[in-house]
């Protein structure tokens, strides 16, 4: 069996390949490219050939490459790492090769692969999220482009009802019209994304399964599932609330145990998504049991700290669900 390390860069990759007594029998800085990957594989089969890679920023289109080919490939999280984080002397060639070395002695904190469906439907949402984003921006630019004109805009939101009355009631300069054009162009985008999404997500079971949860529509609905990818892989709801960051941090010294502000080691695509979704759900008229776990922590807590329990109650209630393949019940 042989053992290979890939220190993956945008543009290149340095590889070392070594045998099961660490020998090192290939290494080589190449260009990221399928025929350069074919050239330095050469000899060695894909299925005597284990590979170990950092989940970087551009590990999909490698893996895709190597997972065409029949490699048995493992994704390495980089913060777990620590053979690599804290080496004195840190250079690609040394990655590569502790690498190779962590895979040879089966020691690899492995990052989890979705796979190619969920990976396009990540992608999906968050372009989505990309262009909800970028619209915002915009009318932020142009709001304060009233603002020293002294226009009071007679609407809450800067819909086409607002542009309309803009263009009846003020001089629009060619500021202005550069801002409404792209603001057009953003709603015309996101018209396009969101239908794509609500179409899958009629046909997606776990989808409506989640829409029976107050708050949580179409587009939420596979946001939370695209970023949970397969409920199997979390065996318990504390380990998928930790997952996206909704648990609280802890010190600890001595005999003294002190929980501190969420997490920072998470999801934020999930957590982004479940708040979004609790404030939605305890706005709603009917009453149900995410609404009065709510209402009940909010006069005890400041209103932010209730809605990251409500949104971790969610999180638990969406694990049950998923596992259990039930509707919700409030």
């Amino acid at each position: 069996m042989y053992f290979t390390g890939l220190d993956v860069h945008k543009a290149f990759t340095f590889g070392v390949i070594k045998d099961k007594e660490g020998v090192v029998l290939n290494k080589a800085k190449f260009d990221n490219s399928e025929e350069n990957f074919e050239i330095f594989f050469k000899g060695f089969p894909p299925e005597e050939t284990k590979v170990v890679m950092e989940s970087t920023g551009v590990w999909e289109y490698i893996y895709e490459i190597l997972d065409g080919k029949g490699f048995a490939i493992k994704l390495a999280n980089p913060v777990r790492t620590k053979a690599i984080a804290s080496a004195r002397i840190k250079t690609d060639a040394i990655d590569a090769s502790t690498l190779a070395d962590l895979l040879r002695a089966d020691m690899i904190a492995e990052s989890y692969v979705p796979t190619k469906e969920v990976r396009r439907l990540r992608d999906v949402v968050r372009q989505r999220k990309t262009i909800v984003d970028g619209r915002t921006q915009v009318k932020n630019k142009i709001h304060a482009i009233l603002i020293r004109q002294g226009v009071k805009l007679p609407y809450k939101s800067l819909g086409p009802k607002a542009i309309n009355w803009l263009h009846d009631n003020i001089d629009i300069n060619d500021i202005l019209v550069s801002y409404f054009n792209l603001l057009e162009q953003y709603n015309n985008e996101l018209k396009f994304i969101k239908e794509r999404i609500e179409a899958r997500a009629e046909k997606d079971e776990q989808a409506k399964l989640l829409m029976t949860i107050p708050g949580i529509g179409p587009i939420r609905a596979m946001e939370i599932i695209a970023e949970i990818a397969d409920i199997k892989r979390f065996p318990n709801s504390s380990k998928l609330c930790s997952y996206a960051g909704l648990v609280p941090s802890i010190k600890q010294s001595g005999n003294s145990l002190r929980h501190g502000t969420l997490i920072k080691q998470a999801n934020k695509s999930l957590k982004n998504a479940l708040i979004e979704s609790s404030w939605a759900a305890v706005k709603t008229k009917e009453a149900h049991t995410l609404k009065l776990h709510y209402l009940r922590l909010k006069d005890k807590k400041c209103k932010q700290k209730a809605i990251c329990a409500t949104a971790r109650k969610m999180l638990c209630v969406i694990h049950a669900m998923l596992t259990k393949k039930q509707e919700f019940t409030a």
